[in-house]
């Protein structure tokens, strides 16, 4: 009862913040069985850097020179809706909005500042393929994109503004065990690709430069817990060279 309550807790906690970042995962495997569904909520906060592509000569460096980003701290939170393809498939759907700071890296003259993405959406499929008593062994993939991520700053006490926009992919594989009675640990190793754009207006002068991930290869891991029958909750720990993120969850099955 103890360790039920303290989890309600966390994910309490952590959702309360209506805030960008590295997607919540949960577990590498199917939990809903064929033609059985879900809803719930999701939340992840995450210190992540990007590569900026410079496209015109600034701040000492050419055309296609690279500079790193910084998107700290990003938040994202989501309403999820689940669905069991099969009794070893589900897939989801997932819909939300998020805030995040946008700094540079160095003393770059470049904007800086926190803004709001207007709305978020991804979905994603996760699989089981091969079960063992306490284990099962399986898969995820998931998808989600940014739109509008805007905010305003000062550079060099002018003002100025930005418009982000990132598609994110991860795809994770690994096993998920059930240590007890209600209570499963799961993870494993992630691949972590980004691709977006960033346009921004300084001084009059409006620019669009490329992004992408700084470092795709990480791992994570995760605690879940049946709060009841049909009930419940998860937190979990992601990390690459570059990037680390926690997450949290909250599902009812129906």
């Amino acid at each position: 009862m103890e360790k039920k309550l303290l989890v309600v807790l966390v994910v309490v906690g952590l959702c309360s913040t209506v805030a960008l970042a590295l997607d919540p995962m949960g577990p590498p495997a199917a939990s809903l069985g064929k033609g059985k569904s879900s809803i719930g909520v999701e939340y992840s906060w995450s210190n992540m850097e990007l590569e900026r592509k410079v496209t015109k000569w600034g701040s000492g460096n050419g055309p296609g020179a690279r500079q790193t980003q910084h998107i700290n701290p990003m938040h994202k939170i989501y309403a999820n809706l689940g669905y069991g393809m099969a009794d070893n498939v589900d897939v989801f759907l997932r819909a939300g909005a998020g805030s995040a700071g946008y700094k540079p890296h160095g003393n770059e003259d470049w904007s800086s500042g926190d803004g709001e993405a207007s709305f978020i959406f991804g979905g994603g499929i996760r699989g089981t393929l091969k079960e063992e008593p306490g284990v099962k062994w399986g898969f995820l993939a998931q998808y989600s994109w940014a739109d509008d991520f805007r905010g305003e700053t000062k550079v060099n006490g002018d003002d100025a503004n930005y418009d982000l926009k990132l598609d994110e992919l991860q795809i994770a594989i690994g096993p998920t065990w059930a240590a007890a009675q209600g209570l499963t640990i799961y993870g494993g190793p992630f691949f972590h690709f980004v691709r977006g754009t960033v346009q921004d207006c300084k001084y009059g002068d409006l620019q669009r430069h490329a992004m992408e991930e700084d470092s795709w290869l990480g791992g994570y891991v995760g605690v879940g817990l049946e709060l009841a029958q049909n009930c419940s909750a998860n937190v979990e720990w992601m990390q690459t060279p570059d990037d680390y993120a926690l997450g949290a969850g909250l599902v009812f099955k129906q």
